[in-house]
């Protein structure tokens, strides 16, 4: 196995993912009952744009611009001016650019090896933080710390996202995209998946590199197929009662259910998939997995890529 850990420019977390949909009034419905905040305005091309939020400091963790439908790209948090300098610097880069959208900051743009879009960002103006639901303590065999204090959970509504945790991205070349992502945004393996020899690698788990402090078990994930784009995107929410209450409001909404309720076995996560008007899969999760830098990737056959530890199987359009 290899893990090209550098010492060149380095991304702390993702920033954001964009998209393009012709009709911002279904996306915003949509998001709106996924648990987003929607803000409309115009991207710094001019588009007009959905910039939609979290609970958590974040102006947006997800752009639609008015467009044909279909994945843009996503954006890094930098983990200083200093990287984002850094990054400038590399092939392929633009100039360092004023981001004239909400919060504003400074980016620098590059095209993937399949033609996404993919900015590194640093200063983007944090908002006030809005307050997450408080849920009452579990209670479990070995722990029975919540008493006189019944549960009374606010349902029948959208639960409110957090923040933009990952997403998968299907590569036409995963040794290339591998490279390509290690090299300009520090990016190191939580897994490794293999195919037939254990030589053959053509997926990975990538969290970002930020020595002892904990981070997601991974920001992005790469696997090689036929077909390169955005296989999903993902947005913790506070707990399983939370991913419950979102499925159940989904449904009632309507939407189209794309795979969950689960446990996914590499992450941990409980997992619900759901799809927008224009099939793009958004993913509500909760207890993931944290790991600081110190955590060795493991080597896996690709066919546990997508195991559950509970829950429905994939359906055959992930396989």
């Amino acid at each position: 196995m290899s893990d090209l850990r550098n010492t060149g420019p380095k991304a702390e977390d993702l920033a954001y993912v964009r998209f393009r949909a012709p009709d911002l009034d279904a996306m915003q419905s949509f998001l709106e009952d996924f648990g987003l905040t929607v803000q409309r305005g115009y991207s710094d091309g001019g588009v007009e744009a959905l910039f939609s939020r979290g609970t958590g400091g974040s102006p947006y963790v997800h752009i639609t611009e008015r467009g044909e439908p279909g994945f843009i790209g996503l954006g890094f948090k930098m983990a200083s001016s200093a990287d984002l300098e850094a990054l400038a610097a590399l092939d392929g880069a633009s100039n360092i650019e004023t981001i004239q959208q909400p919060g504003g900051g400074q980016r620098v743009r590059f095209s993937d090896p399949d033609g996404n879009s993919v900015d590194g960002v640093y200063g983007i103006e944090e908002f006030q933080r809005l307050p997450p639901d408080v849920r009452p303590p579990v209670n479990s065999i070995a722990t029975r710390v919540r008493y006189n204090n019944p549960i009374r959970l606010k349902s029948k509504r959208p639960i409110p996202v957090n923040r933009l945790g990952h997403l998968v991205l299907t590569v036409s070349d995963f040794k290339a995209s591998e490279a390509w992502y290690q090299k300009r945004f520090g990016l190191i393996h939580s897994e490794q998946f293999y195919a037939g020899e254990k030589s053959a690698i053509i997926a990975a788990f990538f969290r970002t590199d930020r020595g002892q402090v904990p981070t997601d078990h991974h920001s992005v994930c790469l696997a090689q197929s036929a077909n390169s784009g955005v296989n999903h995107v993902a947005f913790e929410v506070d707990d399983w009662d939370s991913v419950m209450i979102g499925h159940d409001y989904l449904s009632q909404r309507g939407h189209v259910s794309h795979w969950g309720v689960g446990k996914h076995v590499f992450g941990s996560q409980i997992f619900d998939y759901w799809e927008d008007p224009y099939g793009n899969v958004l993913e509500h999760f909760t207890d993931g997995d944290l790991f600081d830098a110190s955590h060795v990737p493991t080597l896996e056959p690709v066919e546990a890529l997508l195991e559950v530890q509970w829950g429905p199987n994939p359906p055959p359009k992930e396989l």
